[in-house]
Order: C-alpha cells, then structure tokens, then sequence
C-alpha cells in the first residue's frame, strides 16, 4: 500500500537505529568526512522485513536561513508498497475523519494546517535522560523511546481505521525544524493556532513557547529563546553574541571549551560554527533561562545541557563584501 501519513521515522540500517530525521542529520554531519549517506527502511518492522525503503530528503544539508525553505524531511519510495500494517498508512485518506466525529471550524483549520508540515510536534518533554557513560559513543545515537507516536486513546477492536496519533519528542532540534517550516510554510492565521504541550507546563501555543530575544524576559518561566548574532571561538568552546539588546544590554550566551568535550555530537556544532567566515550570520535557539552579570553589565543565555542548542546558519555573504574577500585572500 502507498503512505498517506507524513513520514517522521525511518529505520537506519547503518547505525541500526530508528530515528528522526533531525537526528540522522546530526549522525551524518558527526562522520568524519567524507561522508557516506545513509539507507533508511521503513520503522514499521512488516514493512522492514521486506525491505521497504525510505529516502532521507535534505539531512545532508545544513540547516540554513534561505528564501525558499525546504525541511529535511523522509520521502516514501515509490518503488515499493507498505505492509497493510504500516503506521504510515491510513485505509481513509489523510483528510478524512473518523465517522461520527464533529468538527469545529477551528479544529478543521488546525487539522490541515498540521497536514502542511513534514514534522509536526505536539508535546515535547524538555527533560533529557541520563545517557549511559559505559557506552561507546557511536552505539547511542540521541533516540528516545518518547519520540514514538503515543496513542492519543485506546481504540475500540471493531474501529478498523488507524487511529489518530501524537507525536512526542525530547529532541529539542527536532521543536526548533518544526517551528522553523511553520514560520515559513504558514499563514499567519494558520500558525497561530499550532499548540504545545509541555509536562509540568501544560498545552501553550507554539508561537508563545519560543521567544525572540528581544522580547524576552529576566526571570520568566524557562522557554525557547532565540536570535541572530556572531560567534567568538574560545578553542573548541565558543561565545554568542546576540544582535539584539534587552534592557540596553549586551546579550551573550558562552559555551566552554568542557561542555563541547563532554558532548557527543560536539563534531556537528562546530562543522557549522566553522562556515562563520562565509555567513552573515547565525541564529541560535536555546532552551534556557535569562540571568545578569554579577556587575550588571550584560545579560546571559543559560543552558542546561547542549542538546538544548540548535544553530542555524545564516544567509551566506555576498561574494563581493569586504568580509568575503578577506576569506579569500
């Protein structure tokens, strides 16, 4: 059977891993170049069992600022047929509902806003678990459990269509792709009715969980914060200075030389750190919370732990600015 549903895991038969399509691009930019992309089968084990494949769209490709987005994102292929069983297919059409089920205006708009998105997540749970020192690096890609489709109700055995599914994650580079095709893919209409659920938060909308810079707050409840800006290398470390002032304050968010040693994919964030001679600019999301200097002076982003930091890049320079001939010469 064909897929009628968005694609958002696929099975990687080199790590021996299902995974997100976020995390296949941050194991491919962690290889040592040069790198070999990957071959994904589909995640329902029927359709694995007969060598049902999946194309991986763009997870080669940086994340990067551009006119014309296009997400990463799993294609089905369309030489072969999905189990019957497949979690990707639907026996109605994607649009339809369940029978017998009322529909409000709003919950229709919301419904084929969420269709438009490759990846659309509707809790995500900021707590990281604990990885297992005693394993070797490349054996734990970042996958969890939890960002497997939940059940949203038990169905009843005479209901033969698939139920309707959530799509949980911990993944916060996943949250940020999936706010990023939103911004760009949607009305404004259309966006602001995508919610969040957050444990220990409850359902907020997706607009409000991330915040500019600019309008962020000291002391308000931690959410995603977010910003141009350049980037000043301390070794392998790095500090992030925001072009944005709050209060009139420098912004910065430092990350230590240590912190990049302790983290697993370290490889990926300074492959795009790296192209900070041939970018205007990067943006960086960060789930944390905004705290003052000791002498009051500035204002700093502080995180957790790094895999609540994305980096995006910005627009490449123009071939002909004073920058750009400089990285020549």
């Amino acid at each position: 059977m064909k897929t009628s549903k968005s694609i958002t895991r696929a099975f990687c038969v080199e790590l021996q891993q299902e995974l997100s399509i976020v995390a296949a691009r941050r194991e491919y930019f962690s290889q040592e170049p040069p790198r070999a992309r990957f071959n994904f089968l589909c995640s329902t084990e029927a359709c694995r069992a007969q060598g049902v494949k999946i194309t991986g769209v763009r997870y080669d490709v940086k994340p990067q600022e551009h006119p014309t987005f296009v997400s990463a994102h799993f294609r089905a292929n369309p030489n072969y047929e999905h189990h019957v069983d497949c979690e990707w297919v639907d026996e109605t059409d994607a649009g339809e509902h369940t029978p017998g089920a009322q529909e409000t205006e709003v919950q229709s708009a919301l419904r084929k806003a969420k269709r438009k998105l490759d990846d659309y997540i509707d809790v995500f749970d900021p707590a990281l678990k604990e990885r297992v020192k005693s394993e070797p690096a490349a054996a734990r890609p970042d996958k969890t459990p939890d960002e497997k489709p939940a059940d949203v109700q038990s169905a009843p055995d005479t209901l033969k269509n698939k139920q309707p599914t959530e799509t949980r994650t911990n993944n916060f580079e996943r949250l940020v792709d999936s706010f990023r095709q939103a911004q760009a893919q949607l009305t404004r209409e259309e966006f602001a009715l995508l919610t969040l659920r957050i444990p220990g938060q409850g359902e907020v909308s997706l607009r409000s969980y991330f915040r500019h810079i600019k309008f962020a707050q000291l002391g308000e409840e931690r959410r995603v914060l977010y910003g141009g800006g350049l980037v000043e290398r301390y070794g392998t470390g790095f500090r992030f200075k925001f072009f944005d002032r709050l209060q009139g304050k420098l912004v910065t968010l430092y990350v230590s030389p240590a912190q990049m040693q302790a983290y697993r994919s370290s490889r990926y964030i300074s492959e795009l750190l790296s192209h900070a001679d041939e970018v205007r600019f990067f943006t960086v999301f960060a789930l944390g919370t905004l705290n003052a200097s000791p002498s009051g002076k500035s204002i700093s982003v502080d995180i957790e732990d790094l895999r609540h930091l994305a980096i995006v890049l910005g627009p490449a320079k123009a071939p002909d600015s004073p920058a750009a001939r400089q990285t020549d010469a």
